[in-house]
């Protein structure tokens, strides 16, 4: 009678133990698992690869990167030149991501952390697709753990979900990985700007002691000579094909000691200050500065060639197109007289 009643209780702590070694044993297998690469084989191709897909729900093309003739290019922004430098940070940490935790497997959770997939139209997540070197490979980036960091992701086609110890989630607009660069006419060599404000007279901005000022003003102020450096390392926040707008706000040409003349033509929409630009160039003036270098520089007319160079790779970026200007330029570009008048 004892022993009939002991056996349910055996049977229960057989099943048990047998539950107990699966979990384990499955633990153990994840956990051997987990210490691979997030996309194996991935290191391997970086140098090769054509092409970079970012896609969002609905199984939309959110930005594509195409690689032709040794540069990263962006598709939705007419072929204008990726971040080299943002790429292949994006790229090696992709390659060296690890997977540190498997987590579910069932594709009924993935909306959970972001990795169901992005055919759905409410999908969080984002894929990014890779084409080059071999077979096309591709991962489902979810959320970021909110304690530990760290995506969670999955081989698309892969029901298995995991955390990994990086941070992949893409940038999603196209802009984010523009080369930023539009051009760089350095302080140093501006000797005037006139601006041609949208509503009353022209001024000008002169070069005065180790700064610039108000044509006519005694001595040079912050804001005066800030406008000026407006073309040094001028970068853009985005730029889209030129539909004709006219310029509303100010016109500003910055004069350089070597014949060139930047013109900025400028208007403000819900998105910030956009400008287009155009670039001239004095070859008189600019033989004429470059007679005056030291006998050990270049030859003038082998100097004035390369200045050529430069201009015509400025042409041919700002032909058609309007670029969105960063805050801190566009605040230069927007000053009236008054400002320059009451600086210190």
């Amino acid at each position: 009678m004892r022993a009939r009643q002991l056996l349910p209780w055996a049977v229960a702590v057989l099943v048990l133990a047998g539950l107990a070694w699966w979990a384990l044993d499955r633990q153990a297998s994840s956990g051997a698992a987990a210490a691979g690469e997030a996309l194996p084989g991935f290191a391997a191709r970086i140098e090769t690869l054509e092409r970079i897909e970012v896609r969002g729900a609905g199984d939309t093309a959110l930005v594509t990167l195409v690689r032709g003739d040794g540069r990263w290019e962006i598709l939705e922004r007419a072929g204008w030149p990726a971040n080299e430098r943002e790429i292949s940070r994006a790229l090696y940490r992709l390659g060296q991501a690890r997977r540190v935790e498997a987590k579910t497997d069932n594709p009924a959770l993935h909306a959970r952390l972001g990795v169901e997939d992005i055919s759905s139209p409410d999908a969080k997540g984002a894929e990014l697709r890779f084409t080059g070197g071999g077979e096309p490979m591709a991962l489902v980036v979810g959320s970021n753990h909110p304690m530990l960091g760290g995506s969670y992701a999955r081989l698309a086609g892969d029901p298995q979900a995991w955390l990994l110890d990086e941070d992949l989630a893409p940038a999603r607009d196209p802009a984010n990985w523009l080369d930023r660069r539009l051009a760089d006419l350095p302080l140093a060599r501006i000797q005037r700007v006139r601006v041609s404000p949208a509503a009353g007279r022209a001024f000008s901005l002169v070069r005065k002691d180790d700064g610039f000022a108000l044509d006519g003003a005694k001595r040079a102020s912050d804001v005066a000579t800030a406008t000026a450096g407006t073309p040094e390392q001028l970068a853009l926040d985005d730029f889209a094909a030129d539909d004709g707008t006219p310029a509303a706000a100010q016109t500003a040409v910055f004069e350089s000691v070597d014949g060139v003349s930047l013109t900025v033509a400028s208007w403000q929409d819900e998105r910030g200050l956009w400008a287009r630009l155009s670039v001239a160039l004095d070859r008189e003036a600019a033989l004429a500065w470059f007679a005056k270098a030291e006998e050990a520089a270049e030859p003038p007319e082998q100097r004035l060639a390369a200045l050529e160079a430069q201009l015509a790779e400025w042409r041919a970026d700002f032909s058609g197109r309007r670029f969105l200007l960063p805050p801190h330029k566009a605040a230069n570009l927007l000053r009236s007289i008054d400002e320059y008048r009451e600086a210190p």
